[in-house]
């Protein structure tokens, strides 16, 4: 009996730690391109759907190429691929129907034109498919003129969340900076990159803990 218990606890550990590991989109694999609202992005089990109006919603873009971002001002502090949510489009994430959580993204803002604006532009928005959300401004500009890649880590009750799809998409504020809002005229735009997820554990451990739990019940009743 005990040998039994052991083997089903080693399957629920082993089964726990190989299927909740991180993991990362990269955007690597795609490659530069320009997408529109349908298109998918898929890697694996990453799938990755483009949201917009059907024009020019998104593209993918090499940060280590000083001529790929033909869009806009896009921000600097990134020579990978990421992508460009672009004219007021989003972004979806989701693991082939899975449950997972959010861990971080890096993000920057996408100017639509070359600028000098002072102040907060607006916010990266990232919403559960549950409808929970959470939102970080977009940083500054240096004096360079340039906005930054930064890291957004979720805290908190979304950090939580158990998710099948998260959209990404952007906000701009409006002229007092009350209000943040999109559409926003085609100028909410956005860069994201490595977004860190944890995929909810299979039902491999759920089985083996279960299979642990009936073992042990029985054994007492033999006990007692």
């Amino acid at each position: 009996m005990k040998k039994i218990i052991s083997l089903a606890v080693a399957m629920a550990f082993a089964g726990a730690c190989g299927v909740a590991s991180a993991g990362t989109v990269t955007f690597e694999t795609f490659g530069p391109g320009i997408y529109s609202n349908g298109d998918l992005l898929v890697d694996g089990q990453q799938t990755l759907t483009v949201r917009g109006q059907g024009g020019f919603d998104g593209a993918t873009l090499d940060g280590s190429d000083p001529t790929a971002c033909f869009i806009g001002v896009c921000p600097v502090g990134n020579s990978s691929i990421y992508y460009a949510g672009l004219n007021d489009g989003a972004v979806s994430f989701g693991l082939s129907g899975s449950l997972f959580n959010l861990t971080s993204v890096d993000f920057g803002f996408i100017l639509p034109a070359p600028a000098e604006v002072f102040g907060p532009v607006g916010q990266l928005i990232v919403t559960g498919n549950d409808g929970t959300s959470v939102s970080q401004d977009f940083g500054l500009q240096n004096g360079n003129g340039d906005f930054a890649f930064a890291r957004f880590d979720f805290a908190g009750a979304f950090a939580m969340g158990r998710f099948t799809e998260a959209t990404f998409s952007a906000c701009l504020y409006t002229g007092n900076g009350n209000e943040c809002v999109n559409p926003a005229g085609n100028q909410a735009q956005f860069a994201i990159d490595n977004i860190t997820f944890v995929p909810e554990p299979g039902s491999l451990p759920l089985v083996a803990l279960s299979l642990v739990g009936m073992l042990a019940a029985s054994r007492r009743r033999k006990s007692a």
